[in-house]
């Protein structure tokens, strides 16, 4: 028998409470004559001495009922009574050469077994074939927590295959599995090279050498850019909530984040049919979303099904978002832009200490018979109330 929480099993020692109660009743008092002890009868007398079978049949039902409460509060679990679920091996792998390379014997070794092998995509598409890359591999947290979830409908035991670097931290943590095992890898050897927006007006903009994003007519020289920028020209944003307040809240960040870095971004509050936007914020169903477009929907909370699709539970007002109370809005705006175009390097890898608490494990489901045993106890622990408070009734006692 396991208990879940054992340190209320120290509750037991309370039944010395009753049973000091108890004899404290018993316990004899000065003997005071008065007219009638004459006409008492020897043999009753001799029937008031000591302790009543009676007594004796309330206190044991009265320390059952302080064991009971203690055992019920401790949780017991008969795990004898179960059977071992049979736990299948699940394996996530980034599609990224460098991890696939590494790992291919691990992952060729799980095919041949039958289990279960997969990209680290939006499609979750099986990874058969490891040798062979799908084509979507744009890969962050959001991503990963996708497809962690996909998989994750039945007991398993999950195997996650990544490289190990700052991307993986753009989220606060990651959910897996209670049983998991993670296989990293660092990419030392390459220099990350960095993408940039051309943007007219305020030249490029870019993420520094101190990782700050920045806009300059002329590229630092300290940084190693990308051959081509990944944006040209003017960035364009839709704002489209059917709450006023909202709406004006998202406008007053967007364009406090457009001044701060002069982006000379184009907001519109109608759609323009023949306009593509980079950037749409809206608090309605995205149905289609398009792939270069970056969608924040607010005040929903479902698992994005592609990686440029953002979903923030709360309503983006004063009165319901901390983020905009406390006027972090602008910033965390800027922070999906920059990671939406990829524009922060990751080459720095995480410590040990990092990724414990980045990945944090779920609790595994219990069975029902763990919580059928409560149940009983639980009833029993009704009834003993029940047959004592009638004998302490009948008993006067």
């Amino acid at each position: 028998m396991e208990f879940i929480q054992p340190l209320f099993l120290w509750g037991i020692g309370a039944v010395v409470i009753p049973v000091v109660i108890h004899f404290w009743h018993q316990k004899q008092g000065k003997t005071l004559a008065w007219a009638a002890t004459r006409w008492l009868q020897e043999k009753n007398q001799q029937q008031q001495r000591g302790i009543k079978l009676d007594n004796l049949l309330l206190l044991i039902l009265r320390c059952l009922v302080i064991i009971l409460l203690a055992l019920i509060l401790s949780q017991p679990i008969l795990t004898g009574l179960t059977k071992p679920v049979a736990v299948a091996k699940i394996h996530l792998v980034q599609p990224e050469k460098m991890v696939v390379d590494n790992y291919r014997f691990e992952l060729e070794e799980a095919i041949k077994k039958g289990e279960a092998v997969y990209w680290i995509n939006a499609a979750t598409d099986a990874a058969d074939k490891p040798a062979q890359l799908p084509d979507q591999r744009k890969f962050n947290s959001d991503v990963l927590q996708s497809a962690i979830n996909t998989v994750s409908t039945k007991p398993s035991e999950l195997h996650l295959y990544v490289l190990n670097n700052q991307q993986l931290a753009d989220a606060p943590f990651i959910r897996v599995l209670a049983q998991f095992k993670l296989h990293t890898i660092v990419d030392s050897a390459s220099r990350p090279v960095r993408p940039y927006l051309k943007l007219p007006g305020s030249g490029n903009v870019f993420v520094n050498a101190s990782n700050q994003l920045t806009s300059s007519p002329d590229l630092s020289k300290d940084v190693r850019f990308q051959d081509v920028p990944v944006h040209s020209g003017r960035l364009k944003a839709l704002v489209d909530f059917r709450d006023k307040t909202e709406q004006q809240t998202v406008l007053a960040a967007l364009n406090a984040l457009s001044d701060v870095y002069a982006l000379g971004m184009q907001i519109d509050v109608k759609k323009e049919q023949k306009t593509g936007y980079d950037w749409v914020l809206t608090d309605q169903d995205v149905v289609t979303p398009a792939p270069q477009t970056l969608y924040v929907v607010s005040g929903k909370l479902n698992i994005p099904k592609v990686p440029n699709v953002v979903y923030w539970e709360e309503k983006l007002t004063p009165q319901t978002a901390e983020r905009v109370r406390t006027g972090q809005l602008p910033e965390q705006l800027g922070e999906l832009l920059i990671r939406h175009f990829n524009l922060k390097p990751n080459p720095f890898p995480l410590s040990r200490e990092q990724l414990n608490t980045l990945f944090v494990p779920a609790g595994e489901r219990r069975e029902k018979q763990p919580e059928n045993i409560r149940n009983w106890l639980l009833l029993a622990f009704v009834g003993l109330i029940g047959l004592e408070r009638w004998m302490a009734l009948k008993q006067n006692a």
